[in-house]
């Protein structure tokens, strides 16, 4: 891992788990052992670098869903693997940070949200298309299903939303999702989902 990236990975970990608004440079420095100068000289200010960390995040969570569910055969085992590795990513984020960029980054903000509608549009058209054909989800059009899950993942995985409710980030997903895959799947398909959650429960 050379310099840059070391500076990278450290200062996700310092935004994810504190948000970034409060967080200076010299806290940064500090923490690397390093002195501001170094971080400047790839990332010239706080701004950039959290720029730089959200848009690696976003690349390497869409390349992890994309081989996830590669991985599995039909449409309830791509349903459950992505659900799964939502839930395990959304542990890593902090509502700090979620709120962080939405009051003092909201151009950021909405690239997260755009990079949020185009991963769910782009992977849930396959899965939505597979499960049909195998009997599994409910033949409704994909253009309404896709809306729905996006306007629910967009309006409860908010910091507005966790700020005004008790919920963890963690806790919201999975109930919004539990949700969504009763309204999506057919009896069938529920009948395969409890079974490998029975499987896995095991």
């Amino acid at each position: 891992m050379n310099e840059k990236e070391k500076i990278a990975n450290y200062s996700k970990d310092v935004f994810f788990k504190s948000g970034f608004y409060k967080i200076t440079m010299d806290e940064i420095a500090q923490g690397l052992r390093v002195s501001k100068k170094t971080i400047y000289k790839y990332f010239p200010s706080k701004n950039i670098l959290l720029e730089n960390v959200i848009k690696a995040f976003m690349n390497s969570t869409k390349k992890r869903l994309l081989k996830n569910i590669s991985e599995q055969e039909n449409s309830i085992l791509k349903i459950k693997s992505l659900t799964e590795a939502f839930a395990e990513l959304s542990l890593k984020l902090n509502q700090k940070l979620l709120y962080d960029l939405q009051t003092h980054m909201p151009e950021l903000w909405e690239s997260v949200e755009s990079f949020r509608g185009e991963v769910i549009k782009s992977i849930w058209e396959d899965i939505i298309n597979q499960g049909k054909k195998e009997g599994y989800i409910v033949d409704k059009p994909n253009d309404i299903i896709i809306t729905v899950i996006y306007a629910a993942i967009r309006s409860i995985i908010n910091p507005t939303f966790l700020l005004n409710h008790n919920y963890s980030i963690n806790e919201a997903f999975k109930i919004t999702f539990d949700l969504l895959i009763q309204g999506l799947l057919t009896p069938e398909g529920l009948k395969v989902y409890k079974n490998i959650e029975k499987e896995n429960t095991k």
